[in-house]
């Protein structure tokens, strides 16, 4: 991966489009609205930006639950609307889409090494190669009851790979 352009490529990584009061849209454009999803749905939204649907950490999977089924993460009770989560579709192993989701047991799977994920229960994982949950969007409603995110995503997006800072060391060995 060549990130040359990029003077801080770990900077650039760790921040999405998603930002405060950014809506939720459909890959169409069109918003989703509080009553849109049926519960057991997943929908992949976007942040309502020129080109949201063609940013490579930008997909989110937008799911509905019954609100008693949902287990906040500690410290992130606000985070979710009426029984509707918002996680990243990048999987934290190696990147690959996260989007079979199995609404009996709120299992999202990711299809290239079968990391499975608890979407209830903070997208921590259950199995395979991932070491750490899926990335979940804070998301509340607007004045007009459309999905928009509080914020951006609070850790790094995709693998755990690209959290990491790199060594570079000088002509004489050092760090």
């Amino acid at each position: 991966l060549d990130l040359s352009p990029y003077a801080h490529k770990e900077r650039a990584l760790a921040h999405t489009a998603w930002a405060k009061g950014i809506r939720l849209v459909r890959r169409n454009g069109t918003p989703v609205r509080l009553g849109d999803l049926q519960i057991g749905s997943l929908e992949t939204v976007y942040p309502e930006v020129p080109g949201g649907d063609f940013i490579a950490d930008a997909p989110t999977m937008l799911i509905r639950m019954q609100p008693e089924e949902l287990t906040p993460v500690k410290g992130r009770e606000d985070w979710s609307v009426q029984g509707h989560i918002a996680y990243s579709i990048i999987c934290t192993h190696l990147g690959c889409p996260v989007k079979l989701y199995e609404q009996q047991t709120h299992h999202l799977f990711c299809p290239c090494h079968q990391s499975t994920f608890d979407a209830a229960n903070g997208a921590k994982v259950l199995f395979g190669p991932a070491a750490r949950s899926l990335p979940q969007l804070p998301i509340a409603l607007d004045a007009d009851g459309y999905f928009i995110a509080q914020g951006d995503y609070s850790e790094p997006v995709g693998p755990g790979f690209w959290e990491r800072k790199p060594h570079y060391r000088d002509r004489g060995g050092r760090k």
